[in-house]
């Protein structure tokens, strides 16, 4: 899937050491910049075309740092952040973010808002009726399906994702197709960046479908 992307820039999550080989080994040849930070869950990618100048892991959540870039894009500077902020969880008041996820989630929309031109990426794991939402608008991040997609948008779960434990079960689950039911993936970008287009991409293996956008440089 992503060799016939045709995308410039790819932010992926969730990379394991054994994709994180496979990423550098078998896409040399489209993606010339990368930078890789495997990790199983916790894992983190950018592919690029264009130079990766800089590449920095964000600690803004206990063992689950984000990964920031800086791309030279024809020569404008672009931020480009891949994040996967945790899911909400049970709590005797709620099912909701906890306090260091909802800090994590400020902290990445006040880092792309601060190093505009900025791409932030990734599985956020919120929808947009949720106040963690409202965090991205209210930092002047603009959400590309939400200017430039048609339909839903939904990306999860398209099968059962991978558990920590009952690896066995698991691995027997996600043959079962899934129909997603909610929009949890994102392509954010500040103003200084014009969304052209968005769209949901097709099934590519993981328990999530792929966004992709057209975005345009002002």
């Amino acid at each position: 899937m992503l060799r016939n992307s045709g995308a410039d820039i790819v932010a992926l999550q969730e990379v394991s050491q054994t994709q994180g080989n496979a990423l550098e080994d078998g896409l040399q040849d489209i993606f010339q910049y990368r930078s890789l930070f495997p990790g199983g869950f916790a894992g983190k990618a950018i592919l690029s075309r264009f130079p990766i100048l800089g590449a920095v892991q964000l600690i803004n959540f206990p063992d689950r740092p984000d990964l920031k870039t800086v791309i030279d894009v024809a020569g404008q500077k672009v931020t480009v952040i891949t994040a996967h902020p945790p899911p909400p969880r049970f709590h005797r008041t709620g099912f909701h973010f906890d306090f260091q996820t909802i800090s994590q989630i400020n902290a990445l929309a006040e880092l792309a808002k601060r190093d505009s031109p900025s791409i932030l990426m990734g599985d956020f794991n919120f929808v947009d009726s949720q106040n963690e939402y409202k965090i991205m608008i209210k930092n002047g991040l603009r959400d590309a399906f939400h200017e430039s997609g048609s339909g839903y948008g939904y990306t999860l779960p398209r099968r059962v994702g991978p558990w920590r434990r009952m690896q066995q079960l698991n691995r027997i689950l996600s043959w079962v197709p899934l129909i997603p039911a909610a929009r949890v993936d994102y392509i954010w970008c500040t103003s200084a960046i014009k969304c052209d287009l968005c769209w949901v991409g097709k099934d590519a293996g993981s328990d999530h479908l792929p966004v992709l956008a057209k975005l345009i440089i002002n």
